[in-house]
């Protein structure tokens, strides 16, 4: 499939440069892990596992692709942070 990349454990349409690049594909990922999480297929441990560590990779230092600004990244922490509350 062109365009489409796996983060995670998910597919997910790339934008932008090739990897993790954008606030978009992070939300993406994140959404598409918790629905995994939701029907079942992957367990509890595995859901949050992976939302830690693309919590991890919303920090510059940590993911030297990223060109979204500090303060999107921020809501996408919370938003991310959230998601690992409701698991």
């Amino acid at each position: 499939m062109a365009g489409r990349n796996i983060y995670l454990g998910v597919r997910v349409k790339d934008i932008g440069r090739k990897g993790l690049s954008h606030a978009t594909e992070i939300k993406r990922i994140a959404d598409k892990i918790y629905d995994d999480y939701k029907k079942h297929r992957i367990s509890r441990n595995t859901a949050r596992g992976r939302l830690l560590l693309l919590y991890k990779l919303s920090f510059k230092k940590n993911n030297s692709r990223l060109v979204t600004s500090g303060r999107g990244l921020a809501i996408i922490r919370k938003y991310i942070r959230n998601l690992m509350s409701r698991i």
